[in-house]
């Protein structure tokens, strides 16, 4: 046979971007194109053939009998070289060796064929591995000195009677006529038209050599089967010559044709084999702008891709596309969705349906993936499986019963919908379970099955397995993962008193960084309560969860529900004495007696031993609270502080929420204004909700408070225009949050609404037994409204109330009660009033309440004429309420005064005076105290030293300084860091 002069054909990259169809149909264009350029050639056999070099794309031969690939010689080796070709731009090259074998076979096929003995050749080869390539190299040597009939196989037309042979009969030249093909809807053809079609045929080769080409045999359809298996027969002695290309272990329906071709002496079956090692490296080799230090690359590349010769190139062009410079070596890593991956499911689709199949199955069973597993998977049978499995063993996809590359596996599965990925997962759990192993892979499988749209009434077990998992994740400190699996147990459960249950533990999971999730949960077990689908047990359970969350009359009305069904049913074990009254809120919410000197021990005790679990969590809550109404309130900053910390390395925002919220109060309380303002939006910060559910209202109430002692009274008004959940008032957050407003509307003047705050929030208090002046002074608040609008008999009754309560003997309470008092009584009894408050205030640690004081002891003393006395109690005041930041304090204590209106008349100090430096670390402390207003006989008590020691201290200040009053003392001399000696 004479063969065209070969040339070099050219192929772009294809962009990583492209579809599976989009990949095939990219490279067959490109292949034409290339042929397009070189035009007609002739073959030149060398004197010895040692190699070949074949391009191992998919490339499908077209109906109009164009070369599809044209060949070239290198004229510096001895081998025949098929197709070769490269990409514009970036100078890729690819050709794969390892073909002459085959070629040397079609080759004396063909010659054979040319001498008037009809020949077969069935091409067989995995998915990839290059059939139709060489389809297309033999299709241009035999246009040469042959008619070449063309068709193509798709699994789109397999269905179409008669498909095949009309493609090839569509190829044939005009002037030889064309044989009349049976209707397909008269039934199978008759061995008539079968005959003619043969006789047809032999006509047509005796005037000229035919060569038949058909692509895909496995997707030809039956009748077109019917007709070839009469063809190899019947034709034995004509100039004809037949080759098809099939992929083995499709198993689609031309066995039978196939069992023909073994009974004919003419046919030969030709194997493609993938790329070993050597030819990979082959393939570097014809790389021409690789450098020889890249030649690294050949263990990997054939590693990955098994030696199918379309991986290895969409292996290279994704590698060529992620290191576009090749000046150093770089390791080989499919691109996700790149042309590895495309290739891939090319070879999935050309492998037939069973391979599919064991693919999706293998990518969802993983290391326990079997042929038997994926038939029962698929409902299909083990044979079939087996030889799904055996293809994509060929294909290089799969090396044992894994992927060879976990990118393999990663391509499989992006071809699968969630929903369908979701079902595969829940019948795998289905099919482990039944074998009583592997309990582990079965959770994981059920927790991925969250999608299937499959009953879970066919697997009864889930739930159970599912809430133990979850035990083990928390075990683990997974709490996300946890409340994942709690929550696919209660779809899967179908039992209503074990959905409560599950409910239940579902809410303290959940807590842990969904707080307002949390919240929302417990809805429908109350509605089943109501409907007395609950145990006394189960209703505890949720009484327990309800007030942890801060719901206290929701707990409270299923306490009230267990008591009453109880004595109407004279069941004692309905009884819990633990949530017996309202000790179920009282023992969440409440804080300790202030006489109770040891509360504080204990709950310090109790944060130094406990660790922070869904369990504790709570307990560790109540001690911070009770450290907060302690004598040693920054104790519970410092711990709230430590606790928010772990909170947030252990990726719990519900946790860091409730103890950066906590930190925020206390902060509050001891006058840190600006340092709760930043934890209180830190806690609003980290919740996946943070203006939903009646949590949030507590970081919220604490921001409308800190706006509006800092004067920014349009920040607290945005934050209040947020429109308030209705259930937030049946939540320990909602007289807080009813306070926050009320002192809002108090400084804004609006002393009805006000009022109406505080009242509803000492109702909300008394109605669930939690009204503690310790924890909310409402009755105070109340009385400086009423007393601003000149109810001062109100407001009195409501102070002696506050005053008679035991928490009066607290110092914070008896503080702010004595202040509010002494704006109730005669001129004359105000000062003692005041300085007891002072007193307490001080030893309270509230600095913003304890500056209160000092201005309304001021204005007293001013008032009856102690002028010198009065004015340096104010400036104490002033000095103390803006170390604070409480703006508008300051101004009502000296009105129209700033800062540098202080400093202003003062004896200035030099600016270059360095105050640290002249002081030592005593004088600094006493000259501090000082400038803040207190007297010496304080000082000495605050710093434990004699008073003469006091003035002793201030004789070198003043020198130092450079003054001769104490009213020149800097203001900048920090209170904050004054420490006994």
């Amino acid at each position: 046979m004479r063969r065209p002069t070969p040339e070099l054909g050219r192929l772009p990259v294809i962009p990583a971007a492209r579809s599976p169809a989009a990949f095939a149909v990219n490279m067959t264009a490109t292949a034409l194109r290339g042929a397009a350029e070189s035009g007609p050639a002739a073959f030149v056999k060398p004197p010895r053939r040692t190699g070949r070099d074949f391009m191992p794309c998919n490339f499908r031969p077209s109906a109009s009998g164009v070369s599809h690939l044209a060949p070239s010689i290198d004229s510096n080796r001895t081998t025949r070289t098929c197709v070769s070709y490269s990409s514009h731009g970036t100078g890729t090259a690819v050709r794969l060796k390892d073909r002459n074998k085959e070629l040397d076979i079609l080759d004396s096929a063909c010659a054979e064929a040319l001498s008037g003995r009809t020949r077969t050749v069935l091409l067989e080869g995995a998915a990839g591995c290059g059939k139709t390539a060489i389809l297309a190299i033999a299709a241009e040597r035999a246009a040469a000195q042959a008619v070449v009939l063309r068709a193509e196989g798709t699994e789109a037309e397999s269905g179409r009677p008669l498909g095949v042979l009309r493609q090839l009969l569509d190829n044939t030249p005009a002037g030889y006529g064309r044989p009349e093909l049976p209707d397909p809807e008269d039934g199978p053809p008759r061995a008539e038209s079968m005959r003619k079609f043969c006789t047809w045929l032999r006509d047509f080769a005796a005037a000229t050599p035919a060569v038949c080409f058909i692509d895909d045999l496995h997707h030809a359809d039956e009748l077109s089967l019917q007709y070839l298996r009469y063809f190899i027969r019947h034709v034995r002695t004509e100039r004809i010559l037949l080759v098809a290309t099939a992929t083995p272990h499709h198993g689609s329906a031309n066995s039978s044709l196939q069992s023909e071709l073994l009974h004919s002496p003419s046919f030969q079956r030709v194997r493609l084999r993938r790329l070993s090692r050597l030819g990979v490296a082959q393939v570097l080799d014809a790389e021409p702008e690789l450098p020889r230090h890249y030649h690294h690359l050949v263990e990997d590349l054939h590693n990955v891709s098994g030696g199918n010769p379309l991986l290895v190139r969409a292996l290279l062009e994704d590698w060529r596309a992620v290191w576009p410079e090749v000046s150093e070596p770089r390791p080989l890593q499919p691109v996700t969705g790149g042309l590895f991956a495309h290739a891939v499911d090319t070879c999935l689709r050309r492998s037939g349906r069973a391979a599919r199949e064991v693919a999706a199955a293998f990518s969802i069973l993983g290391s326990l993936g079997t042929p038997e597993r994926a038939a029962e998977l698929h409902g299909t049978t083990v044979s079939a499986a087996a030889r799904g499995m055996a293809a994509l063993t060929d294909a290089g996809i799969l090396d044992g019963c894994g992927f060879r590359h976990p990118a393999a596996r990663t391509a499989v599965l992006n071809e699968l919908t969630s929903a369908q990925q979701a079902g595969l997962h829940r019948r795998v759990a289905r099919l482990l379970h039944d074998t009583g192993q592997h309990t582990k892979a079965v959770t994981g499988h059920l927790l991925a099955s969250a999608q299937a749209d499959i009953p879970w009434s066919e697997t009864p077990w889930a739930a159970d397995l599912l809430r133990n998992r979850a035990e083990q994740l928390l075990a683990r400190d997974e709490p996300r993962q946890a409340a994942a699996a709690l929550e696919l147990a209660l779809e899967a459960c179908a039992d209503a008193r074990i959905r409560i249950d599950i409910t239940t533990r579902l809410a303290t999971v959940l807590w842990r960084f969904d707080p307002r999730g949390a919240e929302g949960l417990l809805t429908a077990p109350l509605d089943n309560r109501r409907a007395d689908a609950l145990t006394g047990p189960q209703l505890g359970a949720v009484a327990h969860v309800l007030a942890y969350q801060g719901r206290v009359a929701e707990a409270a009305r299923i306490n009230d529900h267990i008591a009453s069904t109880a004595n109407a049913t004279d069941d004692t074990g309905l009884h819990l004495p633990e949530l017996s009254g309202s000790r179920v809120l009282t023992s969440y919410w409440d804080v300790p007696d202030a006489t109770d000197r040891s509360a504080a021990t204990a709950a310090e005790r109790v944060l130094e031993q406990a660790v922070l679990t869904d369990t504790t969590v709570h307990a560790l809550n109540q001690a911070i609270r009770a450290l907060s109404h302690s004598p040693q309130p920054e104790r519970a900053a410092h711990w709230s502080q430590r606790l928010a910390d772990e909170a947030e390395r252990r990726g719990a925002p519900g946790w860091q929420a409730l103890f950066a919220t906590l930190h925020a109060e206390v902060l509050l309380r001891l006058g840190d204004l600006r340092g709760a303002e930043l934890r209180a939006s830190a806690a609003l910060d980290v919740l996946p909700e943070p203006t939903a559910g009646s949590f949030a209202s507590a970081p919220m109430a604490v921001l409308i408070r800190t706006h509006t002692m800092t004067g920014e009274h349009a920040a607290a008004a945005d934050r209040l225009n947020r429109p308030a959940e209705d259930q937030l008032f049946d939540s320990i957050h909602g007289p807080g949050y009813l306070r926050a407003r009320g002192l809002y509307y108090l400084a804004t003047d609006q002393l009805h609404l006000a009022l109406s705050d505080f009242t509803e929030a000492g109702r909300l208090l008394k109605r669930w037994d939690l009204d503690r002046p310790v924890v909310l002074p409402w009755r105070t608040d109340a009385a400086e409204a009423l007393l601003r609008a000149g109810e001062s008999q109100q407001a009195e009754r409501l102070i002696h109330h506050q005053l008679a309560s035991p928490d009066a003997r607290h110092p914070w309470v008896r503080g702010i009660s004595l202040r509010m008092r002494a704006r109730t009584a005669p001129q004359e009894e105000r000062p003692a009033l005041l300085g007891q408050a002072i007193e307490e205030l001080r030893r309270s640690g509230d600095r913003i309440e304890l500056a209160g004081a000092l201005a309304d002891l001021g204005r007293t003393l001013q008032s009856l004429g102690e002028n010198s006395r009065g004015n340096t109690v104010t400036r104490r005041a002033w000095n103390l309420a803006h170390a604070c930041g409480a703006k508008p304090l300051c101004e009502e204590t000296i009105p129209g005064r700033a800062p540098r209106d202080l400093t202003r008349e003062r004896t200035l100090i030099p600016a270059d005076t360095a105050i640290d430096s002249k002081l030592s670390s005593s004088e600094q402390r006493v000259a501090a105290l000082a400038a803040h207003g207190y007297t010496n006989r304080e000082i000495s008590l605050r710093l434990y030293i004699t008073v003469s020691t006091v003035e002793q201290h201030l004789t070198k200040v003043y020198r130092k300084l450079k003054i001769t009053r104490r009213q020149d003392l800097p203001m900048d001399l920090p209170l904050a860091s004054v420490e006994a000696p």
